[in-house]
């Protein structure tokens, strides 16, 4: 199979169709023979059919595909539907080559705010995993919705040994050792001899109030979903903490417990014999598991949570030039932080609004949901007369555990954009139509079943002018 070959100065996008999740190829031309390569993320959605020889047929295209190098890989974050194929397919990954990995600053193991961010996942997932082995304690909507979560976090969130996407993003840091862990502005990233190609970083926030919002607000767009820390997850991790399964040592309990330690007692204690008596007797005066009530909700918070550590970036082919924006999983709390992120040196005067309406080709963020395209501070500053958009969605996989995606809403509103260039994995390219616009986008593309491909030409060496 032949090399991914992109035109001089510009880029071959190719996204995989391999079903929910994220993998996208990425080929800049530096000569007529000479490419780069960068890989964003590489994951399916779990319970996806014969996911073992699907992925592995994804890796082999790659290999194929770069010649088994990579200039660079991007993990985005930490999600399995972005990360499993590392796992799934590590045979393959193993004999490609890759010069430089970046993450989010949130994977950073030397930041402190990016250690607590972890910390506070590990222990949620930790509750939802024993919630999740004994369904019978928790409601039943409660269960479907964590349940869903291990679509994202791995099998089982982990439990009885399973892979999950900690494993994931371990395995990719052990095979290569070059990280780079990437905070939004300062200075673009670049690639050896691709000095005008550039990689602005936008999120995650290096805010963690932005990385809690995750939910439109009814005031124009805004979104306020604020995770207390001694809301509903102190309550869930306090019950978590007097569980059987994860009993923990008695001051960690005390970290999270609503209650002062004056108040608290052994059922032995002869001045509680009479209410310890009543409440061992008559089950429904007891409350040991209704710490488990909070857990569904948490289950969503936690998605979406995470979704906003995604690493995002707008790629720049040459100075002031076409731009590709490629959003990862960011739910509005990242998109609303990209117009506080600042630039340097040279580069001051580029802002987030510049490099929207200079977009001619989207990604489009967490598989078309509802709150991960923002609205007027997103879409709608994507003015060019070129945007096209693609959307890594399987929606029959969608509909099985019941989400809405691509969302119909904005689906629409992203033909209108794109006079109907948008292009989903499930289906692939637009049927054939009179509209030249269209047909002139079909030209520029070319599909197999097993991908998608995309060629931006720049201005600067292109033949559309501005």
């Amino acid at each position: 199979m032949a090399r991914l070959k992109a035109p001089l100065g510009g880029c071959t996008v190719r996204m995989y169709r391999h079903g929910l999740g994220d993998c996208i190829l990425l080929a800049f031309g530096v000569t007529k023979q000479r490419q780069k390569y960068v890989l964003i993320d590489c994951g399916v959605l779990l319970g996806t059919d014969d996911v073992d020889r699907l992925m592995a047929d994804v890796a082999k295209d790659i290999r194929q595909a770069t010649g088994d190098h990579l200039d660079a890989l991007v993990v985005t974050h930490e999600h399995w539907d972005h990360v499993s194929g590392f796992i799934q397919a590590k045979d393959h990954f193993a004999k490609i080559s890759v010069d430089q990995v970046w993450f989010a600053w949130t994977e950073n193991p030397k930041n402190p705010l990016a250690r607590e961010l972890r910390e506070r996942r590990q222990a949620a997932l930790q509750g939802l995993g024993i919630v999740l082995q004994n369904a019978a304690a928790a409601p039943p909507l409660f269960a479907k919705r964590i349940e869903s979560l291990r679509g994202f976090f791995g099998p089982d969130l982990g439990a009885a040994g399973r892979a999950t996407t900690e494993d994931a993003l371990d395995w990719v840091k052990q095979k290569w050792s070059n990280h780079r862990y990437c905070d939004p502005g300062g200075t673009p990233l670049q690639i050896d001899v691709l000095p005008d190609v550039r990689f602005y970083v936008l999120g995650p926030p290096a805010d963690a109030s932005y990385i809690r919002k995750s939910r439109p607000s009814s005031k124009a767009g805004q979104v306020y979903l604020d995770d207390a820390k001694t809301g509903q997850l102190g309550f869930f991790l306090a019950g978590l903490g007097s569980a059987p399964a994860v009993r923990q040592p008695y001051q960690e309990q005390m970290r999270f417990t609503p209650f002062n330690e004056a108040y608290h007692c052994e059922p032995s204690d002869p001045d509680v014999s009479i209410v310890a008596h009543l409440y061992h007797q008559e089950p429904w005066r007891q409350i040991e598991t209704d710490w488990t009530g909070a857990a569904g909700e948490l289950a969503l918070r936690l998605d979406a949570h995470t979704n906003n550590t995604s690493l995002v970036m707008a790629i720049e082919l040459c100075p002031k030039d076409k731009v590709m924006l490629f959003a990862a999983d960011a739910q509005v709390g990242s998109w609303l932080s990209w117009d506080k992120v600042r630039w340097t040196g040279e580069y001051k005067e580029i802002t987030t609004e510049d490099l929207l309406s200079r977009t001619v080709f989207y990604k489009v963020g967490h598989h078309g949901s509802h709150n991960a395209t923002l609205r007027e501070k997103g879409l709608e500053r994507m003015t060019n007369g070129e945007l096209v958009a693609f959307i890594p969605v399987n929606r029959q996989a969608a509909r099985r555990v019941r989400w809405r995606m691509p969302h119909e809403s904005l689906y629409d509103r992203l033909k209108e954009k794109t006079l109907g260039r948008v292009v989903l994995s499930d289906t692939g390219l637009p049927a054939a139509s009179s509209d030249a616009a269209l047909e002139s986008f079909r030209g520029q593309c070319s599909e197999t079943k097993l991908y998608t491909d995309y060629m931006v030409t720049p201005w600067k060496t292109g033949n559309e002018g501005r």
